[in-house]
């Protein structure tokens, strides 16, 4: 079985609203997370007054936008304490629309990864690559196909034995 996988270590979650006014002049449209990160990122890093808070802000990574506002940041740990002392100041800045209705940690989330067999079912290879050629306006033909198989299939050195048994001429 494979290991667990960390996903979001090191990383800040932002809860937004939208203040009353966007609302009713965006309608229902929600933002794009990458959109309210660069304005949240624009609002602090102009901050020049605050070198440190402008510093980190500078720093941060986008990490995800979770539905109903929630946006997830990453940064290096001394930039994240800046974040949270700005915070906990009541010195950061929200996006531009938006309010700040709290900041936490986010605790790594864990994924435990689902093992993949080395069994690869002969038909359905066959159908997918017969269905990209043609998407792809390939014509099938042996070379073709085998050549695909190859390339998107590497590591199996028999492709060409197994071409050649359903292959009809």
């Amino acid at each position: 079985m494979a290991r667990p996988v960390q996903l979001a270590p090191g990383s800040l979650a932002l809860v937004l609203c939208r203040l009353e006014a966007q609302e009713a002049a965006a309608g229902a449209e929600e933002p794009g997370g990458r959109a309210v990160f660069r304005a949240f990122r624009r609002a602090n890093a102009r901050c020049f007054w605050n070198s440190r808070l402008a510093r980190a802000a500078s720093r941060l990574a986008f990490q995800g936008w979770l539905r109903r506002g929630v946006l997830l940041v990453h940064a290096p740990p001394a930039s994240l304490q800046v974040l949270r002392d700005a915070w906990c100041r009541r010195a950061l800045r929200p996006p531009r629309g938006f309010r700040i209705r709290a900041v936490g940690d986010v605790f790594p989330v864990q994924m435990n990864p689902i093992a993949q067999s080395q069994f690869i079912p002969l038909a359905e290879v066959l159908c997918c690559a017969v269905s990209d050629m043609n998407a792809a306006q390939i014509v099938v033909t042996q070379e073709s196909l085998l050549e695909h198989l190859m390339k998107h299939y590497p590591g199996h050195r028999v492709w060409h034995l197994i071409i050649q048994s359903f292959w009809m001429d």
